[in-house]
């Protein structure tokens, strides 16, 4: 038997680390645009282009990431709340 048990459950898994990971990509995305739109404002010239990109891209990172471990942490406290009863 080629597929064991773990291997055929973790195909769930693996669909919804990449539903996350979309979900999260789409968050950074909105927020890195917000952050350079409202934050960071318009370059003098590309080494201002650079550090701004960079400063937006560590806003959006962190936000993204932060509300990715709060989505998996309710979903965890979810799925023990239907576990217990």
């Amino acid at each position: 038997m080629p597929f064991s048990d773990s291997t055929t459950s973790s195909k769930p898994a693996a669909s919804g680390a990449v539903i996350s990971g979309v979900i999260g990509g789409v968050i950074g995305a909105v927020m890195s645009a917000l952050a350079n739109y409202l934050v960071v404002g318009m370059p003098s010239d590309a080494a201002a282009n650079a550090v701004n990109h960079a400063v937006s891209g560590l806003i959006s990172g962190f936000l993204a990431g932060f509300l990715g471990l709060l989505a998996h942490q309710r979903k965890e406290r979810r799925s023990r709340q239907q576990t217990t009863g």
